[in-house]
């Protein structure tokens, strides 16, 4: 057996190979933990001439390793994976980067098709293995990552509540949550990766050292994966390497022709110091040196939304002409200038019917004349939401086709059926874009890309798309809608749901078809916009915290004042954690609507260090936005209970860049050896606002 060691200053990597690859090893050289100490798992379930093979073990396994440009050096291993079908052939192709002056490196995983028959992947499963053991605590040998947790990045908590936040235990068991976005209004399609952990990334973390084990894929749908194995009598947790996730992403692997090459993307192991949250901070300065950060000059209007109180019509023409008028948008623009808003948003209603992406002449005059006179007589800008379905029949010939030839959506229990339009379809992509080319020349300044949810595979050929469709496919024709209108009108704010699961919890990866043009300017907030305070005080709202730790591309989320409480809690809440924000409601609480404009005027105030701030998290509720390069900075803390709280918080003003003397108004304070000294003391369900500035601002 010969042993390939590669040391660098941090970690150790060791391969064992002869006639097929043995242990990967990999040390922690700061903490001595061996993250990896098992035999490398390549595993995969191929189908191939009506067969099944369960494929294990690299064979004929071969090594080379070559000087890599970034300073380093990058180790090839090939080899092929092991079966008894002579048949079925998968060659595979393991690389990995190992730079010597940095903490990390990276992996990538090539599969080829060395077989003269087409190969279907009914599963796979590369990475490396940790050897478990039972937890002390409950009676077992103990085990060097004892104290070790994997929390997800970038959502420890997903917006529909559930924590991914794994202690040994939990992962010696195999007790993942596999948070998926359901809603009974869509075809419910299985995933493929019960029982395991999904996520954009994980800090592997004892609270002094950890390992961030990061997925990055620019081209194809791809999570960092968890599993726990059980073989042999042993028990193993596999990561990173390459394994399938949601309806069987990336679906680009499904399916190998003869000679075809599929490539995984690449995870990163990044070997790190301090708490848990230090591993969100690396995650976000590694997408943000990528491009998926805040725009450049990025100053997001607050937008006002007419929806809470004119309300949702569809294709209802009658109710429409009763409720949504141009003297009731002029009455909604009222409020806006009036609680001190720069942009009256229009949600569903401006059209002649919802999806139709044709302006209402009829009910709301001319586009162009309407967004002048917003302009002028209220001194707002105008913006718009465009949906991906249609509550009319109107583009006909471009919906999508089932297999068994039924287009558009309907169920017992849903009064509003609708046309489901095929984003892959060139004829809609065109015909949609004019509708949409004829609203914004108007001089509009905001877009909402909504509802082109993922509803299943489109069969008409008449499309030009490949049939079937894929989820991968849909999201690429959404994007590709925003980017030509990102083209046309740069100066546009575009905000893009998710276009596979656009409300809850997230199908793409966040970053997935930003690009480094930045296609689109901000995502979605998670549907927390009906009962802002509710969402907040069950917790599922806090996912929005652990979201700004890693990344920095705003979210934009509007909210109903008529649902929050007269201390403004969510108000102050959802103005922390999305830097675009929204509100709207009606006017019949008047001791809300002085609220909520003496907490607007405030805001106004912060407003550059909200959406341009860098965003740290001492805690879950003590949030601070700082702009170093001003000398400003404001802390938001916030009590979500119904007693008042009494608590210190110690913030070190060097590690937000914060190098002078500062002066703080909001709450008593003491400067300690260089650490400012808090006194937060906070009335039941309240938020508390603390200003630390080096001059007047």
């Amino acid at each position: 057996m010969e042993i390939r060691t590669y040391d660098t200053a941090r970690y150790r990597l060791e391969i064992e190979l002869d006639d097929e690859v043995g242990r990967i090893i990999l040390t922690d050289k700061y903490s001595g933990v061996r993250f990896a100490d098992s035999q490398y798992r390549y595993s995969a379930y191929a189908e191939s001439g009506s067969r099944i093979a369960y494929l294990e073990g690299l064979v004929n396994a071969g090594l080379a390793e070559e000087p890599w440009r970034r300073g380093g050096n990058r180790i090839s291993i090939s080899g092929t994976l092991a079966g008894r079908d002579p048949n079925t052939k998968i060659g595979v192709h393991h690389r990995l980067y190992i730079p010597l002056a940095e903490e990390y490196l990276e992996e990538r995983i090539i599969l080829r098709n060395l077989g003269s028959e087409r190969v279907i992947l009914r599963g796979y499963r590369f990475g490396f293995r940790k050897r478990l053991e039972r937890p002390k605590q409950y009676g077992g040998p103990g085990i060097d990552i004892e104290n070790y947790r994997l929390i997800a990045i970038p959502f420890r908590l997903q917006p529909d509540g559930k924590k991914h936040d794994y202690q040994l235990d939990d992962i010696y068991h195999g007790r993942y949550e596999c948070s998926e976005f359901y809603n009974p209004a869509r075809l419910v399609q299985e995933v493929v990766d019960k029982n395991r952990g999904r996520s954009e990334g994980w800090a592997w973390t004892d609270g002094e050292n950890g390992l961030l084990i990061t997925k990055y894929n620019e081209d194809k749908i791809e999570f960092s994966m968890l599993d726990t194995e059980r073989r042999d009598g042993e028990v193993y947790l596999t990561f990173g390497g390459a394994s399938p996730s949601l309806y069987n992403e990336p679906i680009e692997a499904r399916v190998l022709e003869p000679g075809e090459e599929i490539t995984f993307g690449k995870t990163r192991l990044h070997f790190y110091e301090g708490l848990w949250r230090r591993g969100s901070y690396i995650f976000r300065e590694f997408m943000a040196a990528l491009g998926h950060t805040i725009p450049d000059n990025y100053d997001p209007p607050v937008n006002w939304n007419e929806l809470y109180e004119i309300g949702c019509y569809h294709n209802d023409r009658e109710k429409l002409a009763r409720h949504y008028t141009f003297e009731a948008l002029c009455e909604e623009a009222e409020k806006a200038r009036d609680m001190g808003c720069n942009l009256l948003y229009l949600d569903s209603g401006w059209e002649v019917c919802e999806g139709s992406t044709t302006w209402d002449e009829e009910r709301l005059g001319d586009v162009k004349a309407f967004v002048e006179h917003i302009k002028r007589e209220y001194g707002l800008r105008v913006g718009f939401r465009t949906i991906g379905r249609s509550y009319c029949d109107d583009y006909p010939g471009m919906y999508r086709r089932r297999a068994d030839g039924s287009v558009g959506y309907y169920a017992p229990y849903h009064t509003k059926p609708f046309y489901e339009t095929c984003v892959c379809c060139a004829r809609y992509q065109e015909e949609k874009l004019r509708r949409i080319f004829k609203i914004a020349d108007a001089g509009i300044s905001f877009i909402m890309f909504d509802e082109f949810d993922w509803r299943g595979p489109c069969y008409d050929e008449s499309h030009g798309h490949p049939v079937p469709t894929t989820p991968n496919m849909h999201a690429h024709a959404v994007m590709d809608l925003i980017r030509r209108v990102r083209e046309r009108y740069p100066e546009i704010i575009i905000e893009a749901h998710d276009p596979i699961w656009p409300w809850g919890v997230r199908y793409l990866p966040v970053y997935y078809l930003h690009g480094q043009d930045h296609s689109f300017d901000e995502i979605w907030g998670f549907e927390f916009m009906w009962n802002p305070l509710d969402d907040l005080l069950s917790g599922r709202a806090l996912s929005l915290f652990y979201y700004n730790l890693a990344y920095d591309i705003p979210l934009y989320l509007h909210i109903n004042m008529d649902n929050d409480n007269d201390n403004c809690l969510a108000f102050w809440w959802y103005a922390s954690t999305c830097r675009h924000l929204g509100i709207g409601g009606k006017r019949n609480n008047e001791q809300r609507y002085r609220a909520y404009k003496q907490a607007m005027a405030e805001y106004l105030l912060l407003k550059d260090l909200y959406s341009r701030g860098i965003f740290y998290g001492i805690d879950e509720l003590t949030h601070i936005h700082v702009l170093p390069e001003a000398g400003r900075c404001v802390v938001n803390a916030f009590n979500l209970t119904d007693t008042p709280i009494s608590r210190k918080v110690d913030i070190r003003l060097n590690d937000l860049g914060i190098l002078e003397e500062v002066t703080v108004t909001g709450a008593p304070h003491e400067f300690v050896r260089g650490r400012l000294v808090l006194q937060l003391d906070i009335p039941p369900f309240s938020p508390k606002l603390i200003r630390l500035f080096t001059r007047a601002d």
